[in-house]
């Protein structure tokens, strides 16, 4: 398995787990739109600890599945489908 086969099944996993603990999504692409923005922010905060607050790496990997798991759920649900 490659290292983008390991991430995508890391991605996929947390949109269940994610879908699973909030089923709602907003209609709204701009409600949907601000929540992948809040998972992008809290990706760059653990970043900015992982650098200059000897933070976890760990953290950093989490947060950037749960952002890209968010686009995979904001991009389901565009009027029209995401392709």
């Amino acid at each position: 398995m490659t290292m983008h086969d390991l991430i995508y099944q890391s991605i996929r996993s947390e949109v269940q787990r994610a879908t699973a603990l909030h089923p709602e999504w907003p209609a709204d692409p701009i409600h949907a739109t601000a929540i992948v923005a809040e998972e992008s922010g809290e990706a760059v905060r653990a970043a900015v600890q992982l650098v200059y607050e000897d933070g976890d790496l760990d953290e950093l990997r989490t947060e950037l599945i749960q952002t890209a798991a968010t686009c995979v759920r904001a991009l389901a649900h565009l009027p029209g489908g995401a392709v």
